[in-house]
């Protein structure tokens, strides 16, 4: 309300985050801008009275009116009347030229008036409803005046008599200059918005200091250089130096964007303690000159611009007949935009934290995909005529048969070698004949990152202290099970980190290898020459492993060793496709494997999803009423009541509008007992196995993602969504 005082720092961050993560705001968002210009110059001038106005049709419009609370103290009745009168001037406008607030339109010129001077007696016919001992005007101009800035009175607790001063005109016209400028742009298409006034305006608005230029020594080169290109492309975060043994001092171009800062600590274990902001153009410029090799360019940052723009030249480049390619155009970046525009995409796609490319020929175009926190998203749509261009780049970087588009075929692609930066991933690559051409997927497997410790999986506290008792156990089978993408593999890894000493010998078999993990012998598949699962297990059983990890059973045979290895004195960890705990012991039966040697070697199964994790900085708090409650109830066996938290509409700026940011597990974990040996053996059907594990302490996915939405961490629409409520019960 515009007789509230100066905004919160929170509200304030918000308008901003809105202001300028537009690329083109829009007329609308004028108004943030101009609470955000309110909300300063209250603040920083501790006026009594500010009003803001702006030109529209030739008139004065009053945009924004402030009222302080000390002008009617503790009479109710006075703060209606200011109320009433805010109300009233902002449905008004002025003809051209009308009073002090006109002449400095007209003009561009300030006034600055007190009680003690010669313009003395103007102040006394000002009808504002109090005395008037002060008043300052600017006006608000870029290339044109575009409305003016009036306050009136300083607070009586700055102690100057109400009167401004000097001082405080200077910062008056500062905070115009910046403010008119960002108004200005979104008022007037035309009208451009440079980096630097970008950065000037946010450095103010953050009360952050702003860099203009670097003086040679400044930056610490060798942090710099430990931190690498990527990650610093990727947070858009600069290190300049340390400022304690784990804390650095930082440049960003956008100070507020919480969700870079994170990621920047997460990635290099170090902590941000001081922040600097710094224009796009100066950033690019120490990209530039820090990774000489990289052909560091705004462009090339901005993924949006950058593939448009190579996706333009392939329009042309590339009109003929679909697939018709010239071998020496798939060989290097410089010779094509295809290469270009390939790279890119897998460049982007890695920086968006994509965990896989989509690349779907569609009927007139080619489709361009993400999947990013398990959700896919559209990215990119090319002519039709790139298809068989792309398809065979991508099939080059992978040693596939580019002359084969009637059969599926898997690959491996090193992006290292086809890209000059310090981007280390590895891509699995699928490929498959579709109606209108051939479908490429490909899984980003970042080698740079490190396997997560358990406890920030999304164990609940009973799992976790479960799970840990079963992967200490000397032998037998550890099995999770679960769609692809659900996490299977990390669980995995982390468990035989807990395990990993110099006393234990760890050894799998991988396809593909997704971790390198430090101490544990890790072999790759290759069904090319034979070395598939089954073979690799054989070879194991003959070199004295203590646990072994075994990618994925996926036959009779593999199952078989499986449960030999896990009778014979291992402890054998693998995965499994099915939707539930108590059903992997039914798809075992299915891959012929007798009842009593499942029931002798299962030592646990875990099954698991992935769920989206709620944002921290923008869910709100409500109540469940109704079947939401009735569900909660049900599956938590309380009776409430609860609060739990949904999306924000619109989402916020960490988030990227979503209302979720990254994702977290739910399990069921089911371990064996001799209830539940005996329902094995007898072969009694999945529904009743469930009903044993339940008695035995099994917590159900709908139940641990229920248990998920009551911590706060997900929301009931995505666990619904994710896992059905339970038709069993115990």
């Amino acid at each position: 309300m515009a007789t509230q005082s100066s905004l919160t720092g929170t509200l304030r961050r918000s308008l901003l985050i809105k202001v300028i993560s537009k690329p083109a705001p829009s007329r609308e968002d004028v108004n943030s801008v101009i609470e955000l210009t309110a909300s300063k110059v209250v603040e920083a001038l501790q006026a009594q009275s500010m009003t803001l106005y702006l030109v529209e049709g030739g008139e004065i419009a009053f945009k924004h009116v402030y009222y302080s609370p000390t002008l009617w103290g503790q009479d109710k009745n006075k703060e209606v009347e200011f109320r009433e009168t805010s109300r009233k001037l902002l449905a008004l406008k002025l003809p051209a030229g009308t009073g002090n607030v006109g002449k400095v339109i007209q003009t561009g010129q300030p006034l600055f008036f007190t009680n003690k001077g010669p313009d003395a007696a103007s102040l006394k016919k000002m009808e504002v409803g109090f005395e008037v001992t002060s008043m300052l005007t600017v006006p608000l101009k870029t290339n044109i005046v575009i409305g003016a800035i009036q306050v009136l009175n300083k607070e009586p607790a700055a102690g100057t008599g109400g009167l401004f001063t000097e001082k405080d005109q200077s910062v008056f016209l500062e905070v115009a200059e910046y403010s008119s400028t960002l108004i200005q742009r979104m008022l007037d298409p035309k009208f451009q918005l440079s980096p630097e006034d970008t950065a000037k305006f946010i450095a103010k608005f953050t009360d952050l200091p702003l860099v203009t230029s670097l003086e040679e020594g400044e930056i610490d080169e060798k942090l710099v250089e430990i931190t690498g290109d990527a990650i610093i492309r990727r947070e858009h975060v600069f290190p300049v130096k340390k400022v304690s043994t784990n804390g650095v001092a930082v440049l960003m171009t956008n100070p507020l964007d919480y969700a870079k800062r994170e990621g920047f600590q997460q990635a290099t274990e170090m902590h941000i303690e001081e922040v600097r902001v710094i224009s796009a153009t100066l950033f690019e410029e120490l990209l530039k000159k820090y990774f000489k090799d990289t052909k560091a360019s705004a462009k090339t940052q901005d993924a949006d611009v950058d593939i448009d723009e190579v996706a333009d030249l392939i329009g042309s480049a590339y009109s003929g007949e679909e697939g018709a390619v010239k071998a020496a155009d798939l060989e290097s970046e410089d010779s094509a935009p295809i290469i270009q525009l390939t790279n890119r995409i897998i460049e982007d796609a890695y920086i968006s934290g994509a965990s896989d490319i989509h690349v779907e020929p569609m009927e007139k175009d080619l489709l361009v995909r993400y999947r990013v926190d398990g959700m896919c998203s559209e990215k990119l749509r090319l002519p039709k005529q790139v298809t068989g261009a792309m398809v065979a780049r991508l099939k080059i970087m992978c040693n596939l048969d580019i002359s084969e588009r009637r059969l599926p075929q898997d690959g491996r692609i090193i992006f290292k070698k086809f890209t000059k930066k310090n981007i280390d991933i590895d891509l699995r690559v699928a490929t498959g004949p579709m109606n209108h051409g051939e479908k490429v997927v490909m899984r980003i497997l970042d080698k740079q990152k490190s396997t997560l410790p358990l406890p920030a999986l999304g164990f609940s506290e009973e799992n976790l202290k479960r799970y840990r008792e079963c992967v200490r156990m000397p032998y037998g089978m550890i099995l999770h099970c679960g769609p692809t993408g659900s996490g299977k593999s990390m669980t995995l890894y982390s468990a035989l980190g807990e395990v990993n000493t110099p006393d234990v010998n760890i050894q799998t078999a991988e396809d593909p290898i997704e971790y390198t993990l430090a101490g544990i012998n890790q072999m790759q598949m290759n069904k090319q020459i034979g070395l598939t699962f089954e073979r690799a297990l054989r070879c194991y059983l003959r070199m004295d492993p203590d646990i072994i990890l075994v990618g994925e059973i996926r036959d009779k045979e593999t199952a078989q060793i499986a449960c030999e290895a896990a009778l014979t004195g291992h402890l054998l960890v693998s995965t499994l496709h099915t939707n539930d705990a108590p059903s992997t012991v039914s798809r075992m039966g299915e891959m012929g494997i007798e009842p009593f040697n499942i029931s002798a070697s299962i030592v646990c199964v875990c099954a698991q999803r992935l769920l989206r994790r709620i944002c921290k900085n923008c869910k709100v708090k409500y109540t469940p009423e109704g079947r939401e409650l009735e569900i909660i109830q049900i599956a938590l066996g309380e009776k409430g009541p609860f609060e739990i938290y949904k999306t924000a509409p619109g989402g916020c700026h960490i988030c990227g509008g979503n209302g979720y940011k990254g994702r977290v597990g739910i399990h069921e974990l089911m371990t064996s007992s001799e209830e539940l040996i005996d329902a094995i053996n007898k072969e009694v059907e999945v529904a009743d196995l469930k009903r044993v594990a339940m008695k035995n302490g099994m917590k159900t996915l709908h139940q641990d993602s229920i248990l998920k939405v009551k911590m706060g961490l997900t929301t009931m629409e995505e666990a619904l969504s994710n896992v059905p409520p339970d038709l069993i019960t115990n």
